[in-house]
């Protein structure tokens, strides 16, 4: 049996720009949670609800932009899902990185 486990998660992304059809973040923190350039990401808005699956394109280094089509200033947060094996699961740990209001990375976490 496969599963879909949590692989990484951005917490508290704050929009910097509010376009784009696409997830365009600062390599800084794709790096803190290892989310790859053209992966698969759903996009979760803290205020709304409102959910999105897009995928990522790289920024410029040290920006800290987070551009995607939502209102400038909403804070988001960013998963990336995994397909596991059952024995998998068990040893299996997410990234999950914090953010500051300006998009600096505060805290890199494993969970699981």
């Amino acid at each position: 049996m496969m599963r879909r486990l949590v692989r990484a998660a951005i917490q508290n992304a704050t929009v910097t720009r509010g376009e784009g059809q696409t997830l365009r973040i600062d390599p800084i923190i794709l790096r803190a949670a290892n989310i790859l350039p053209l992966e698969e990401v759903e996009i979760v808005n803290h205020a709304s609800g409102e959910r999105l699956r897009t995928f990522v394109e790289v920024a410029a280094e040290g920006s800290g932009e987070v551009a995607v089509n939502m209102r400038a200033g909403d804070v988001i947060s960013v998963v990336s899902w995994g397909l596991l094996h059952d024995g998998q699961t068990l040893a299996h740990k997410s990234n999950v990185v914090t953010l500051d209001a300006e998009n600096r990375v505060i805290a890199v976490a494993e969970t699981g």
